[in-house]
């Protein structure tokens, strides 16, 4: 048994991305494995990996946990770990002392918590002010209550254009930027996405990371919306160094909608065509192209490209932005 630095800096990791309401990051530290437990103050908050949405959910509602934390105490051996601290929540009112421990397991070469215990002696109204979601049933509640109606993105014969967005070279920004400053630019950027879906009558399904798909009824106002997000983050981002740069794929089908997401063929080849999509481009299918044709939609270039998983080659148009 030895100590170890290493884990030292994944806790630190972990409670930075709790203190800076960074989900990726504070679920993607956490094992996979099932049997993944999080052990929280309340009585309720005893969550396996399953319950990842609660963790999410918590989070948010929290807008960040403000931890602050002192030495942190870590040993290996082999390929399992431990650690434990001594925690505070600096809330505005007075700082909540906790005690924290996390056990970990090393998975392809990275440390991941497969059990956490963080607990204080009073509730979370008590430190935070407000209840916070603590159970999946909370949770479908609350998302039934807050659901978005998706209805207006089908179109009357029931199609749907769907828009993925990316960014490129992600990982070089962030060591570049630093955490916080690389966390503060995808916020912005998710933003500028929201704002444009918005006001081209469009829906944000999801967001994952420094990704986005969004789902529209009419494919001009699809590739309208592509246009003005390239254009916001040129103007917004220009300076940032390395500057920011998105890659759009939009594709037009009939999927599959259930509750708040969509499924099936056309989400798939909607995401195969952003992949292949440049920095600062906006990359469209044939179907797209042929829906916009007779609009002020231009393309500047055409290529013919194997889609992953898709039979055959497929032309694809990027539009012209200028």
């Amino acid at each position: 048994m030895e100590a170890s630095e290493e884990i030292c800096r994944v806790i630190e990791r972990w409670l930075a991305a709790a203190r800076d309401n960074d989900a990726e990051t504070f679920v993607g530290k956490v094992s996979t494995h099932p049997g993944a437990l999080i052990v929280g103050s309340a009585d309720e908050e005893w969550w396996h990996r399953k319950d990842e949405a609660v963790w999410r959910r918590q989070l948010d509602e929290a807008g960040g946990f403000p931890f602050g934390w002192g030495e942190i105490e870590a040993w290996e051996e082999g390929s399992v770990g431990w650690a434990a601290a001594q925690v505070t929540l600096n809330t505005a009112e007075a700082i909540h002392p906790f005690r924290a421990t996390w056990v970990l397991h090393l998975e392809q070469g990275e440390w991941k918590i497969v059990q956490l215990h963080l607990s204080g002696s009073r509730s979370n109204v008590e430190i935070l002010g407000k209840e916070l979601t603590v159970s999946l049933e909370q949770l479908e509640e609350t998302i039934r209550r807050e659901r978005p109606d998706l209805s207006g993105d089908l179109a009357t014969d029931g199609t749907v254009t769907i828009v993925f967005t990316d960014i490129v070279d992600s990982t070089v920004m962030l060591g570049r930027l630093g955490d916080r400053a690389y966390l503060d630019t995808v916020r912005k950027h998710h933003e500028v996405i929201r704002e444009a879906a918005a006001g081209h009558d469009g829906t944000v399904v999801e967001t994952q990371g420094d990704g986005s798909m969004l789902a529209f009824s009419s494919a001009r106002r699809a590739v309208a919306c592509a246009s003005t997000i390239q254009s916001e983050i040129v103007r917004l981002f220009a300076a940032t160094s390395p500057p920011l740069r998105v890659r759009i794929g939009i594709h037009t089908g009939d999927a599959l909608k259930e509750a708040d997401h969509f499924y099936g063929s056309t989400v798939h080849y909607a995401a195969r065509v952003a992949s292949n999509a440049m920095g600062g481009e906006v990359l469209v299918s044939n179907l797209v192209r042929e829906l916009v044709a007779g609009s002020d939609v231009s393309f500047r270039d055409t290529r013919e490209v194997e889609l992953k998983g898709i039979e055959g080659t497929h032309p694809l148009y990027a539009v012209d932005l200028a």
